[in-house]
C-alpha cells in the first residue's frame, strides 16, 4: 500500500500537536529540592574603608545549599544599594558612597530557594569619596575662547563635572550652548571649554559620580581671553634652508592654509618619503599674533584612512620674529609645544573606528601654552609620522589667538 507524501505530513503534524500538548513547561535550573529554612549568618565579618567604598570579608556558613550573600545599605538620602557575591568568594565590596558618615550595612547568607538569613550589621566608615577629592584639586582658570579645568582623580572613578554660568548676574545657573559636561575617569582630569565670551562672569562647578552623588560648588568670577580665528588670506611658504624637499611641485605648503580642511590628493602638503631626519616647513603669518590653539586636518590617504603614512603623529611648533636665514633652528627660535597624536580607540595600526576617523576628519585640536608673546613666523617639525619615519603629509593647519 502506499501512502501520499501529503498524509504523511499530516500524520506527523498531528503527532506533534499530541506531544505539545501532553507536555509541561518545566524551569530548567530549578532547584531539584526547595528548602524553606533560612541559612546560617555570615560570620567574623571585617571591615575595610576606602575611598568612596569598604571591602567586607567574612566566613560562610556551612550550609551546602549556600547561593550568595547580599549586602544591602543607604549611602545617603533615603537611597538604597544591593551588591551580592557568590557563595564561592568570601568577601564583597559596598560602593556608592558620597560622604565619610558612617553607614550600616546589613549582610544576608541566601540559599537556592531565594531564602535569607537573618542579617548581620557592620557599620563601614568609607574614606574620601572622588567627587570630594576632585573638587578639593579643582582649578579653573581663564584661556582663550573660555576657561581651563583640572583636578585629580586617584582612584580613577567615572566622575562628571558639570559647568555653569550666571548669564545676567542674578544667581540663575545655566550651562549655555556648548557648555558641556566634562566626563573622566583619568586619573588626572584636564580639559578646556571654549565658546564663551571675553566679558567677567560668575561660573559655578559641580562634581558628580554614577551614584548622583555631589560635590559643593566652587565658584569663580572668569574672564575668558579674546579669541579669534586668524586669517590665512596674509600667510605664505617662507622657504628657509633646511626645510622639507616636496614630493612634487603641486604638493606645497601652500595646500595647508588654502582653507580647504579635507582635500583630496594631490590639493595636500607631500614631502619626500625617503627623508632620514625630521622635517619640517615654514610659515610667515604676514604679522605677529598671540597664539591660543591650533588644528592640522591629516590627509585622507588610499583606503579611508588618516592614521598612516606620513600624517603626523610626533612634531613640534616653533616661533620666531627674526628667523636666521641660514634656516637653523638657532636662538631665534622658540619651542612653543611638542605634541602627541593618540587615537581615541587606542587601537592597533591599521584599525579605525567610527570615532577614530570622527576626530582626525574634523581636525587634531592642541592647545598652545598660555603666553603673551607674539609670533609672526611658524614652523612645523615632524619628529615621526604614523609610518615611524619623517617625512610629512597634511591637509590643512588653523591657527586661533588674537
Amino acid at each position: 500500500m502506499k501512502i501520499s507524501r501529503s498524509l504523511i505530513v499530516l500524520y506527523t503534524s498531528v503527532i506533534c500537536l499530541i506531544l505539545m500538548a501532553s507536555c509541561k513547561q518545566t524551569t530548567i535550573n530549578k532547584p531539584t529540592v526547595t528548602n524553606t529554612n533560612p541559612p546560617g549568618p555570615v560570620s567574623n565579618v571585617a571591615v575595610t574603608n576606602q575611598n568612596g567604598k569598604a571591602t567586607l570579608t567574612y566566613t560562610l556558613p556551612s550550609d551546602k545549599d549556600l547561593l550568595y550573600v547580599k549586602a544591602v545599605y543607604d549611602i545617603g538620602k533615603g537611597r538604597t544599594e544591593e551588591v551580592k557575591a557568590s557563595s564561592y568568594s568570601n568577601g564583597l565590596t559596598v560602593i556608592g558612597f558620597g560622604d565619610t558618615l558612617a553607614h550600616t550595612v546589613k549582610l544576608y547568607a541566601v540559599n537556592s530557594s531565594e531564602v535569607a538569613s537573618a542579617p548581620v550589621s557592620v557599620v563601614v566608615n568609607p574614606l574620601t569619596p572622588a567627587i570630594v577629592t576632585a573638587r578639593r584639586s579643582l582649578k579653573v582658570v581663564a584661556t582663550f575662547g573660555g576657561f581651563s579645568l583640572t583636578c585629580n582623580n586617584p582612584s580613577q572613578e567615572n566622575l562628571t563635572i558639570i559647568p555653569m554660568v550666571d548669564t545676567v548676574g542674578n544667581g540663575k545657573w545655566v550651562q549655555t550652548l556648548g557648555m558641556d559636561n566634562i566626563y573622566s575617569n583619568a586619573p588626572v582630569i584636564n580639559s578646556v571649554e571654549r565658546g564663551q565670551p571675553a566679558i567677567p562672569r560668575k561660573y559655578a562647578f559641580v562634581v558628580r559620580d554614577r551614584w548622583l552623588n555631589f560635590s559643593d560648588t566652587l565658584f569663580v568670577t572668569l574672564q575668558p581671553l579674546f579669541e579669534q580665528l586668524i586669517p590665512k588670506s596674509t600667510w605664505s611658504n617662507y622657504v628657509l634652508p633646511g626645510d622639507a624637499t616636496l614630493l612634487y611641485s603641486y604638493t606645497n605648503v601652500q595646500q595647508i592654509y588654502d582653507g580647504n580642511f579635507n582635500p583630496g590628493w594631490p590639493n595636500v602638503l607631500f614631502t619626500v618619503e625617503n627623508a632620514g631626519s625630521p622635517q619640517m616647513v615654514t610659515l610667515d603669518l604676514g604679522k605677529a599674533h598671540i597664539f591660543s590653539r591650533f588644528q592640522i586636518n591629516p590627509f585622507l590617504e588610499v583606503g579611508n584612512v588618516y592614521y598612516v603614512r606620513g600624517n603626523q603623529k610626533d612634531f613640534e611648533i616653533w616661533g620666531s620674529n627674526t628667523p636666521n636665514l641660514n634656516g637653523a633652528l638657532d636662538a631665534s627660535w622658540t619651542l612653543l609645544t611638542t605634541c602627541h597624536v593618540v587615537k581615541p580607540s587606542g587601537s592597533p595600526s591599521g584599525t579605525e573606528t567610527a570615532a577614530d576617523q570622527t576626530y582626525a576628519h574634523n581636525g587634531w585640536q592642541f592647545d598652545f601654552p598660555v603666553s603673551s608673546q607674539s609670533y609672526r613666523y611658524i614652523r612645523i617639525r615632524s619628529l615621526q609620522n604614523w609610518q615611524g619615519s619623517y617625512f610629512m603629509s597634511m591637509g590643512e593647519f588653523t591657527i586661533w589667538g588674537n
